[in-house]
């Protein structure tokens, strides 16, 4: 067997918000207050994702943060605005309309990172949640948001790990965490830590598409591959091992854990607990 270890590349964790909302759409912040609270907070990566207009703000761009222009989606099933919502990271303008899976393809052609946010939510009239037949029908790779404030966790984890089932190992579908920020109430409670060789647009979006980063909601965490194992030191209480199946296959006190596959689990995947707080790898495919 070997392991597909998405942690195996050069750098350091830096922290990242990918989902936040300014005054240019239902935010209660400006961008620049925005950008300073994100920066003050020891953030290396902003991404604005207002609706459905592209938000840039620069002025405090140096080499410890940057804030990146993004927007929020509707993918319309019928009248605007019902539909599920796409992040499109690191893009100058709207998509323009179309399809899910057209609007996916032109933001990765475009150099951007697509988001499929809260997917287990159920607002715009109960459409807004992305089901398994329209994950299946993008192309990939993509992010999944795990964790949002606005939607159902457990839910969303499990409409990712059965997008991860479905694509398989060629296709990466990286787990995210979000504050999708509108306010004070939602501020810096669920990030992504991306490990990048430097602070640069680029290196975030090699690391959010390859999968080298973890969703947090307050855990630090290590994950890789070690000697046919998967390892993971955290600041945590328990470990928790999952199959692709969603089987637990091991369950390990404290923040240390190494896990040795038996070759039946198709992936594995690994939660660390503190608390409340919690810190998702991604999957790590068993491979023959």
């Amino acid at each position: 067997m070997r392991l597909d270890d998405p942690y195996a590349v050069p750098g350091v964790y830096r922290k990242a918000q990918l989902h936040a909302h300014t005054r240019r759409s239902d935010g209660r912040f400006e961008p620049a207050e925005l950008a300073r609270r994100y920066r003050d907070a020891g953030y290396a990566f902003l991404c604005f994702t207002d609706h459905e207009v592209v938000t840039r703000c620069e002025e405090f761009n140096d080499g410890a943060f940057l804030a990146l222009p993004g927007v929020e989606e509707a993918v319309g099933w019928g009248p605007f605005p019902l539909g599920p919502h796409l992040g499109r990271l690191l893009v100058d303008r709207p998509s323009g309309g179309g399809g899910g899976a057209d609007r996916v393809a032109r933001t990765l052609a475009g150099g951007g990172v697509p988001s499929l946010h809260h997917p287990s939510w159920n607002g715009n009239l109960w459409t807004g949640g992305w089901t398994a037949g329209a994950v299946a029908a993008l192309p990939g790779p993509y992010l999944i948001e795990i964790w949002n404030p606005h939607s159902a966790p457990a839910e969303d984890l499990r409409r990712w790990a059965a997008a991860v089932r479905a694509r398989g190992p060629s296709v990466r579908v990286t787990a995210v965490a979000a504050d999708d920020c509108h306010g004070t109430a939602q501020f810096d409670r669920g990030w992504v830590m991306v490990k990048v060789p430097e602070l640069s647009a680029g290196a975030l979006r090699r690391a959010l598409l390859g999968g080298a980063c973890y969703a947090s909601t307050g855990v630090a965490a290590e994950f890789g591959a070690d000697g046919g194992a998967v390892v993971a030191r955290a600041e945590a209480d328990l470990v928790l091992v999952f199959d692709a199946a969603g089987r637990e296959r091991a369950r390990v006190s404290g923040g240390s854990c190494r896990y040795e596959p038996a070759g039946d689990e198709g992936f594995v995947r690994l939660e660390c607990h503190a608390g409340e707080r919690r810190a998702w790898s991604q999957a790590f495919w068993v491979l023959p």
